[in-house]
């Protein structure tokens, strides 16, 4: 067998995929159970070619009930390959289940096979059910040869898949018959409803499987039929090097005898070789898996005309991708309100980006997937895989056998090789979110002279918090006006006027975003529900007891409250007043509120007072910064801005400027060289700015809310009522780098939890993966 040179399927893959590059993505919730009234917390990871995406902007999650219909869609701005939010669950609501959907614009071209898919328990009743009518289970089969074809003459290894009604796996038993009824073989599944034998098929012969399901009812079914001539492909086992088998009929097509092996993961060719078959029938060698990425591999037979014969997918486990990652308790303090201390160490020097959950322990157990097997796996295979994080749990032989059965049952669907011998692209209809949030509107019937007079449209974005800031867009020949990467969240009031002209009745304004909305009436199937109940009973009783407690403080009057918490200094109470979200991180910062540096500008002002940050022209339009040899981003009240803009500020109307020292993860594209915050004055200023004008209420991002995590060691109000947390701490932003590998993290205990379950994930900039999973008791 001899290497060939890059031409034909490979060629022609490389640029499909160059034009349609997959993206991925893997949800991480706190919990995996909930009640009205509770908050679900999430965090997705998004990743492309096995990096962290920087296709996307945007990120979508819908929560279905369990007929299917759209209770809620979320929205949020993806950094850094991540994205944030949460959803309440309506107190009112009754369903018992939820069915989560994550996808980006860019994976709507493509089938919803491949979204994220995750089913949610939801307690909606608090009392305890009547039982619903037992089932009895139905079972089907399927029967699969390897490499897709059996051929008469040429040993058959056949694979075999057998599921209830709800898709989850059944275990089947029975023998193998000819049409004489003679018996070949025997089967039976040997994981989760799969398992393979082996036959000849023979000429003018027909097979058929007489098996038991578990309630030992018969069933009988034909197997595929073996064809008179073709190709087929054995796969062995291994972790170094796969041996394959390739066997022939004794006549087939010239075409036929001349075979391209190919391996291709993520779009990308690993492996390709050439099998002659002119004088034999059989052919064996090996593919140096141990080179390979881990994940699912597609292994094609092509003829000499590029016409695909067999195929099979593997799975490739390397470890490569695994962050070196660990958690270290240094307090477990298990009783009442106790305060627990944990470290979290990463000893590989990139920049990871994880989240960490700790909830009840005998409420919550372990997922039936996470983000390893999400991304590597059932991300790439169509079709269902039961508790697929199962085949991440070791290394054994006995698993990567299970997992080998998955691969036998399961196709690879993402595209056809057809399509892509064919150059047949699927058009694409959405195109991916290469902005995030972004400000678009219109003035209608306004001249053409009065869009010259006016040329900017003033606007001031008031949030529901009451802070504003200022923009102003020019305005295009044909009335239009935009600002792109407008990072807000939830409602936010719009004021508007024209630079230089009036707005009659007649010029009506409309404004709306970019980001995509899905059809309230559309309906999804729900399908292998495989609910786990042991920890329902027990948070049932929590939901109910918060549920009485929070009518008992409704009806009761508080006399007196006292309150003692810490003073917050003046620079945090500024930092409070302006900074919000990823800005509220720590930063090096100067109050200006007070000072008078009329005549100098903001780049003039920083010039020497920031280690590392180096400053370029600070008193010219041109101005640069830049912080370890990369650039240093600007924002103007948390809008990403330019150096002309900056330059152009009265330094009397800045309030606070906060630096960032590099990485900044609240820039576009991960802010390598840090950031300057600057924050221009709020107040009576702002306040009569907006008096008389007109607004218009817009859209942004789905409101997020930040969790809370009760410190005992201050007083404060409400520390009096009983502590009924599920989840005692959400944290889904938490960085390392070479310079700070360890975080430490601390949390109080409920009243309840007597063991803990703690669930580490996250990525770095190089794609590693980590999934971290504890019983703490």
């Amino acid at each position: 067998m001899g290497k060939t040179q890059s031409i034909g399927p490979d060629s022609l893959l490389a640029r499909w995929t160059a034009q349609q590059p997959i993206e991925k993505v893997y949800v991480q919730f706190d919990n995996k159970r909930y009640a009205p009234g509770q908050t679900i917390w999430f965090k997705a990871y998004l990743t492309s070619l096995q990096l962290p995406s920087t296709l996307s902007k945007n990120f979508y999650l819908d929560f279905h009930d369990a007929n299917g219909k759209l209770v809620e869609h979320i929205s949020a701005p993806i950094v850094s390959g991540v994205a944030l939010g949460n959803w309440v669950v309506p107190d009112k609501f009754s369903g018992e289940t939820v069915t989560v959907l994550g996808y980006t614009n860019w994976m709507r071209n493509f089938d919803s096979a491949f979204y994220f898919k995750r089913t949610l328990t939801i307690l909606s009743s608090l009392t305890n059910t009547q039982k619903s009518a037992t089932v009895l289970p139905t079972t089907t089969v399927q029967f699969l040869p390897e490499g897709g074809n059996a051929i008469t003459g040429i040993p058959c290894n056949m694979a075999f898949k057998a599921v209830n009604q709800n898709g989850l796996p059944a275990s089947i038993s029975g023998t193998i018959k000819n049409k004489a009824g003679e018996e070949i073989t025997n089967f039976s599944s040997s994981h989760h409803g799969m398992g393979t034998f082996q036959y000849l098929p023979q000429t003018g012969e027909t097979y058929t499987a007489y098996w038991n399901d578990q309630l030992g009812n018969d069933h009988q079914t034909l197997l595929p039929a073996a064809e008179p001539v073709g190709v087929n492909l054995i796969l062995h086992p291994g972790s170094l090097e796969r041996n394959f088998e390739i066997n022939r009929s004794a006549e087939v097509p010239e075409a036929w005898k001349k075979i391209t092996v190919l391996v291709q993961a993520n779009g990308e060719v690993l492996f390709k070789a050439v099998a002659n078959l002119s004088t034999k029938t059989a052919i064996r060698s090996k593919i140096p898996v141990m080179q390979f990425p881990s994940g699912v591999a597609q292994l094609t037979l092509f003829d000499a005309n590029n016409k695909p014969l067999c195929e099979r997918l593997f799975f490739v486990n390397n470890e490569e991708y695994r962050l070196n990652a660990f958690v270290k308790t240094d307090t477990l303090n298990l009783e009442k309100r106790g305060k627990n201390v944990f470290e979290i160490t990463v000893d590989d020097s990139t920049l990871s980006n994880l989240s960490l959950s700790i909830t009840d322990g005998n409420v919550n157990g372990a997922v039936d997937d996470n983000i390893l097997s999400s991304l590597l796996l059932t991300s790439d295979i169509k079709g269902h895989v039961h508790h697929p994080a199962y085949y991440f749990t070791s290394d054994a032989d006995s698993l990567a056998k299970q997992l080998d059965l998955v691969m036998l049952t399961n196709g690879w669907r993402r595209y056809s090789w057809s399509t892509v011998l064919e150059e047949k692209l699927p058009k694409l209809k959405y195109l991916a979110d290469s902005a995030y949030l972004s400000l678009y509107g219109k003035i209608d019937g306004l001249s053409e002279s009065k869009i010259k007079k006016a040329e900017l449209m003033n606007m001031i974005l008031q949030s529901k918090d009451s802070s504003k800031s200022m923009i102003f867009l020019p305005i295009q020949p044909d009335g239009t006006f935009s600002q792109p990467n407008v990072i807000l969240y939830d409602t936010t009031r719009i004021f508007y006027k024209l630079n230089a002209a009036t707005l009659w009745a007649k010029n009506k304004v409309s404004i709306w975003n970019n980001l995509y909305t899905p059809d309230k009436n559309r309906m999804i199937t729900n399908t292998h529900f495989n609910i786990d109940t042991a920890g329902n009973g027990i948070l049932k009783f929590i939901a109910a007891e918060a549920k009485r407690l929070e009518q008992l403080k409704l009806e009761t009057t508080l006399k007196e409250v006292v309150v003692k918490s810490k003073i917050k200094t003046p620079m945090q109470e500024l930092d409070q007043k302006y900074a919000s979200g990823l800005f509220s991180n720590d930063g090096i910062q100067f109050d200006l509120t007070q000072a008078n540096e009329g005549g100098n500008t903001v780049l003039g002002y920083l010039q020497s007072r920031v280690a590392g940050l180096l400053i370029n022209n600070p008193n010219s339009p041109d101005a640069s910064a830049t912080w370890r040899g990369s650039r240093t981003d600007f924002f103007l009240n948390e809008f990403q801005s330019d150096a002309q803009q900056i330059f152009n500020i009265n330094m009397n109307d800045v309030a606070y400027i906060k630096v960032f020292r590099p990485p900044f993860f609240g820039s576009f594209g991960g802010g390598a060289g840090g950031a300057i915050a600057i924050y221009t004055k709020k107040g009576v200023d702002a306040t009569k700015s907006i008096k008389g004008l007109d607004y218009l209420e817009w859209m942004g991002y789905s409101p997020r809310k930040e969790f809370y995590s009760p410190n005992y060691a201050e007083q404060q109000v409400g520390f009096n009522t009983a502590d009924l947390r599920n989840t005692l701490l959400w944290m889904p932003w938490i960085n390392t780098s070479i310079n700070n590998q360890t975080i430490k993290v601390q949390f109080y205990n409920n009243d309840f939890s007597k063991s803990l379950h703690l669930v580490l994930e996250g990525m770095d900039n190089e794609g590693k993966l980590v999934h971290i999973s504890k019983l703490l008791q």
